[in-house]
């Protein structure tokens, strides 16, 4: 009889991203966590910085299993960023949950700009 291994299985994505800004200086990120198949090992979160055309996706951060939150405080006034978080364990990443866009708001402190 021969003992076959199963194959490495990652993570379902997580789904239901969401993003709000807090001012011009933090984006607060919220989804949902898949409840079925493999459970991950926590999440990582991605940013994509927009000025035209995007860069590409950077991890700006992880958090364990079961948190499905993140706060982004690096990010700049009148800024128009992409964000996507992904789940992942000890067989690797599962596929990106949707995509959300923000643009951060005029910091309080900020000028008005002027209009012409």
């Amino acid at each position: 009889m021969t003992n076959r291994a199963s194959p490495p299985v990652v993570p379902d994505a997580p789904f239901d991203l969401v993003a709000v800004t807090v001012g011009g200086f933090q984006v607060i990120l919220a989804w949902t966590e898949s409840g079925a198949g493999i459970g991950g090992l926590g999440f990582r979160i991605e940013r994509a910085l927009c000025h035209s055309p995007c860069k590409p996706f950077v991890e700006i951060g992880k958090v364990g299993s079961h948190v499905a939150a993140f706060r982004d405080g690096d990010v700049t006034p009148r800024t128009t960023y992409h964000y996507r978080v992904h789940a992942w364990n000890a067989s690797g990443d599962s596929s990106p949950s949707n995509v959300v866009e923000v643009t951060t708001p005029r910091a309080g402190t900020e000028p008005p700009a002027d209009k012409d």
